[in-house]
């Protein structure tokens, strides 16, 4: 019964992660509607953004955050999906008004796209298999296989920091794919979003890996919804409404729903 808990739980998160390709909506004719914004994510996990297996709504905090912005400056909302590498190319090119993910605000991003003011922060976490009881830090894996996301400041921090460590790196488009491979024996570690281990193994017990409790994250920054670098005038209203849901107590009030924090003050 468990192995089949596991399996179908495995099938779900796959099918989350082809809905952020397969699914997307055709936007390259639309004419933009000033009344409204496009939404783009990957839909890639909870607690940021997924797809719900029984309504087929993406949900998550970082969906509520957007959605509750939106309302308070009188938009209406459109929802894309696209794999992670897409996401700053859909606002450049105007496929997409917004991005509304696990994105960290970097020098780099924000050369090419403008951030608001930041809704949450966060940092990596480290998991391995159920059977390892050893590993505290990543020094600890040297000579094994850790598995990380393609496209994120992750991916960097461990390519540049594993010139000390020798590990060998294996890179994902997926956190699904991750945890399938990790929880069958392919790789030895994960190196990825802190809250999305903890939501995970939290809402599915029945998963086969170990957080590392005593890992230090070593790359804690803050995520902000990315728009494209022309649309100055909707980073204003949205930072404006930003600075609101902080003092009036809706923005922790989301991240209660979604068992996240982040103290901004």
């Amino acid at each position: 019964m468990k192995k089949f808990l596991f399996f179908s739980w495995l099938l779900i998160l796959m099918m989350i992660s082809a809905a952020c390709g397969s699914e997307a909506e055709k936007v390259n004719s639309e004419t933009p509607n000033p009344d409204s914004i496009k939404i783009i994510t990957t839909a890639g996990g909870y607690p940021f953004a997924a797809k719900n297996k029984e309504t087929s709504e993406v949900e998550g905090f970082m969906t509520d955050i957007m959605n509750e912005l939106a309302a308070r400056i009188d938009l209406k909302t459109t929802l894309v999906t696209g794999d992670w590498n897409s996401l700053i190319p859909s606002v450049q090119s105007g496929k997409a008004d917004v991005i509304v993910d696990g994105m960290y605000i970097t020098e780099e991003r924000e050369k090419v796209i403008n951030f608001t003011d930041p809704v949450f922060a966060y940092g990596e976490g480290l998991i391995v298999k159920e059977s390892d009881t050893a590993t505290k830090s990543l020094k600890d894996l040297k000579g094994k296989t850790v598995g990380v996301q393609l496209g994120t400041s992750f991916k960097d921090m461990l390519e540049e920091k594993n010139q000390d460590l020798g590990l060998n790196i294996k890179t994902y488009q997926t956190l699904a794919d991750m945890l399938k491979d990790i929880q069958t024996g392919r790789i030895d570690a994960v190196l990825g979003d802190s809250p999305s281990f903890s939501y995970l193994l939290s809402t599915n017990p029945e998963m086969k890996f170990r957080i590392v409790e005593e890992y230090k994250p070593s790359l804690v920054g803050q995520i902000g919804i990315g728009i494209a670098k022309e649309n100055t005038e909707l980073v204003e209203k949205l930072n404006e409404e930003i600075k609101k849901m902080k003092e009036d107590g809706t923005m922790k009030e989301i991240y209660k729903k979604w068992a996240v924090d982040w103290d901004f003050n």
